[in-house]
This record gives structure tokens, sequence and C-alpha cells, in this order.
């Protein structure tokens, strides 16, 4: 019996060791940032250029912009995932560019050379930046379109709601990163340990936007079931686009560039 309780007792420390040690690097293991420099050949063919833009508490970002090639275009503001750096999506969005469209592919906080911590009062504090640097371009938000990749999907969805924009188009979304967490680490209460919320579903009824989804049914990283409650909870107008055969990662393998394309011009 004694043999018994002590197997317990370590099983139950070593249990909630494993939930101190998820719960105080828990940042680590959703943001994972390259901190390599952008290579400029990443980038030099896009027209894509580096700019600097400041935020509210005082870091200095670099980022990737290219104007519009006429005032009738929008410009498309990207909230990329939560891996890499913007020169990993240069390839992905640079269709856009040749197809007239301003692109400001923001690099969040501790992301490529930039400076600072990554949190999610952090990134919102960038997207707003990122925000005033396109109004300075005298870009107005009816001409702005907010994109969000995966992660980036939250701060989209909060700037959404805040104000106005061409619309807003989230890619992989997901109804909170606790609800992510949780169906990961389903044998941990992890669902109450996450700091980063990025709750899109309390919210998304508030967004101010025409609103694109778009989930791969295959997407084993986001549950396409959980974009489908955000989908599901937002108000209209909006559209979505379930792809059978997408996974996370691979969605514009399977010819999304016109689908969004007709949904912009529709909006």
């Amino acid at each position: 019996m004694t043999k018994i309780l002590l197997i317990l007792t370590y099983t139950v420390g070593f249990y909630f060791l494993v939930v101190l040690t998820t719960f105080f690097f828990q940042r680590s293991l959703l943001y994972l940032p390259s901190k390599e420099k952008i290579d400029i050949s990443d980038y030099s063919n896009t027209g894509l250029k580096e700019v600097e833009f400041t935020t509210s508490d005082g870091l200095v970002l670099k980022s990737l912009f290219k104007k519009p090639s006429s005032k009738d275009r929008s410009t498309i503001l990207i909230f990329h995932g939560n891996a890499g750096h913007v020169g990993h999506r240069v390839d992905k969005f640079k269709h856009f560019i040749e197809s007239g469209y301003g692109l400001l592919l923001l690099e969040y906080r501790g992301y490529g050379e930039n400076p600072g911590k990554t949190s999610e009062n952090g990134i919102y504090k960038d997207g707003q930046a990122a925000l005033n640097f396109l109004f300075k371009q005298n870009i107005l938000s009816k001409k702005i379109i907010l994109y969000g990749e995966s992660l980036g999907c939250g701060i989209a969805t909060k700037l959404s709601t805040e104000n106005s924009f061409g619309a807003t188009i989230l890619e992989a979304p997901y109804t909170s990163i606790a609800d992510v967490a949780q169906s990961h680490y389903w044998y941990l209460p992890a669902k109450w340990l996450v700091l980063d919320k990025h709750d899109i579903i309390g919210i998304i009824e508030d967004i101010k936007s025409p609103l694109l989804v778009m989930h791969g049914e295959k997407d084993n990283i986001i549950n396409i079931q959980l974009g489908k409650k955000v989908f599901n909870a937002a108000p209209e107008p909006k559209q979505a686009l379930y792809l059978p055969n997408a996974g996370h990662n691979n969605l514009f393998d399977f010819n999304l560039y016109e689908k969004i394309f007709s949904f912009l011009k529709k909006h």
C-alpha cells in the first residue's frame, strides 16, 4: 500500500511539474519566430521595400511594403502565422502584388531582426502601428484589407471590430488559442493556463467589414470546426471557402487566388 501511495505521489508531482512548465514556457510554444535576417533576395524582384515604423511603446519594427499600382487598388495588410518571418511569406502573397494590390507584410516584435518579446498585447500594438503607417501613406481604411493567417487571425479580427475596412480575410481561424491549446494538450487543463487567448469567437459579432473565411478540411493544426464556428458567429456580409483536400499550410495549392479576387471585387 505504501509503495502504491509513493507511486501515486510521484505521478501527481510529475503531472503538476508538466503543468507548471507548460504554463511558464507557453509563449515559447505559441510564438515560434525565426531570428534570422531577412534575405533581400526573398523580395528584391517583387517591388517590396523594407520600411520602419514605431509602435506606441517605442519599438521600431522593420516590415515589407509596396504601394498599390493605382489609387483604385486596395492594400492588403498581412498578419502572419506563428512561425518563421515575413520573408517566408513573400512567395505566397506576391501574386497579389502582380495583380496590382499594395502589400504590407507586418513583422511582429521579436521576429526577424525586430526587438521586443512577442505577446498578444504586443502584437496588437504592432498591428496598430502598421495601420498608422498605411494612413500616413494616404491609404484610407476603406482601401485596406486585413488578412489574418492562422495565429494572425486574432489581431486581424480585433482590429476589424474597431474600424471599418474594405474587407477582412481569415485563413484557418480559430475560436480562441485556449480552444486550440486544449485540443492539442488534451491531457492538461490547457484552456485555463493560456495567457494570450486571442479570443475571436467572443468578438467576431462586432466585425465591421465584409468577411472571407478560408479553411482546409484536413487541417490538423486548427480543426476546421473552430473555423466554422467563427464563420457562423460572424455578421453578414460574409463568405466561406472550405477546401476538402487542404490542410493547414497548403490552401493556396487549391486555386484560391481567383476566389479571393472574386470576393474582393464583389465587396
